[in-house]
């Protein structure tokens, strides 16, 4: 009989899962790699496009990296890449640990699977740190935007709703845009997406008309375009994958073509590219010297990336066009297309990887090689004959389970219970 005591189970069990959410976690970055390249190469190649071009680019590849994600963690998995032995290592000792683990065996592990055991919860909870030490600052930051908030003046009427009506009209932006204006920051920022909101500095006060439009132009190109939203769905992906410098990168890249897109908005409205470089350069100089950078808000101007910005307003042969709305279409059935079918891979070590393990004198590596070889249709006999000749009765009992291709555990436990 197999024990099924209290403690031990759930400490077995407490390893086997970790084991799946670690192997879960390498899979999942080996499948981003494969729109991180997409983007790059098309990044690469719209380098000299407008900036908003670009945005779309980063965009659908955080949406990719986030439906790859999710499709990770669903139970659907129509079908399967194989992977090279040197890539299919760490599945392989994955795999041993949850073989072990939901085996519930009546005898002690030996020593080496204790360790590895242990070693796959402790790379567990660092991979469950790392998201909470990316995702925290960002919800510390939000909840702190929406208490200064409440400390805000709300401005409307007059030459307020006047320069933001006409901001709102030139860019064809029909939801309602609250404006405020706080003392306590140095350059306007905007956030929200079912209730967008502006802030602006104290120094709005004093900014003529035609400064007070610019600024409303280059916010509401924000809200237009989502940014918000966008940007903090990087940031959720950036959590998810802070292991992975491409994503990364990409979340950067999106940040930064966010500013110069709206940039290139004001511009293209009729504004002169001098008074918005000088504009933007007065922005940047009241901020202070350590000016945190957060997701909770996009801001009009940062020190990071400015002399990239100024260069673009003031160059006139940079296309400041904006793109056809067919675009994103286009844009959003490519990532549909692409991530779609990835988040239902799974990624399995090839025939000769698992036929290598069957002569492994570990029963724990031969039932998890028979698991993979009763999948494919060219080896069904070699875990036909484990299930009848292998001399371990545990590895017998993964074999009829694999061939009757049963996902069910408790069914599992009551197999195994039986040896």
């Amino acid at each position: 009989m197999i024990a099924s005591g209290g403690a031990e189970a759930a400490l077995l069990m407490t390893h086997a899962d970790s084991a799946r959410s670690v192997a879960s976690v390498y899979t999942v970055s080996l499948l981003a790699t494969v729109p991180l390249v997409i983007v790059a190469f098309a990044a690469f190649f719209l380098r000299r496009a407008g900036a908003e071009a670009r945005s779309l680019i980063w965009r659908s590849a955080i949406v990719a990296l986030l439906m790859v994600f999710i499709g990770r963690q669903l139970p659907l998995h129509w079908f399967a890449w194989v992977v090279p032995s040197a890539l299919a290592a760490p599945l392989v000792a994955l795999g041993r640990v949850q073989v072990t683990g939901t085996s519930l065996a009546p005898v002690s592990p030996s020593g080496e699977l204790v360790m590895g055991a242990t070693l796959v919860r402790v790379m567990f909870f660092i991979y469950a740190a790392g998201v909470a030490l990316v995702l925290v600052p960002t919800v510390v930051a939000i909840a702190r935007a929406r208490s200064r908030l409440r400390r805000a003046m709300r401005v409307y009427g007059g030459r307020w709703e006047r320069a933001l009506d006409d901001a709102r009209n030139t860019l064809g932006v029909a939801r309602q845009v609250r404006l405020f204006v706080d003392a306590t920051i140095a350059v306007p920022v905007t956030w929200g997406l079912v209730r967008p909101v502006v802030v602006l500095p104290r120094a709005a006060t004093t900014w003529n008309n035609d400064q007070l439009r610019i600024v409303l132009m280059h916010e509401l190109g924000h809200v237009r375009a989502r940014d918000w939203m966008f940007n903090l769905i990087a940031r959720v992906v950036c959590a998810l994958y802070w292991f992975h410098p491409g994503v990364w990168w990409v979340a950067r890249g999106l940040r930064d073509d966010c500013e110069l897109a709206c940039d290139d908005r004001v511009i293209a409205a009729g504004v002169r590219r001098s008074d918005y470089a000088e504009l933007l350069v007065s922005a940047a100089a009241a901020l202070p010297p350590a000016r945190l950078t957060t997701a909770s808000a996009l801001a009009l101007s940062e020190r990071r990336g400015l002399r990239a910005r100024l260069k673009a307003v003031l160059d006139i042969r940079h296309d400041v066009r904006p793109l056809r709305r067919g675009w994103a279409t286009v844009a959003a059935m490519t990532t549909l297309t692409i991530a779609g079918p990835m988040s239902a891979v799974q990624l399995a070590p090839s025939r000769e990887v698992l036929t290598t393990l069957m002569l492994d004198a570990r029963w724990e590596s031969r039932a998890y090689a028979v698991l993979g070889l009763a999948q494919r249709r060219d080896s069904i006999a070699v875990a036909q004959s484990a299930a009848e000749l292998d001399p371990n009765p545990r590895v017998r009992a993964w074999a009829r389970y694999a061939l009757g291709q049963r996902g069910d555990l408790p069914e599992l436990r009551t197999i195994l219970r039986e040896q």
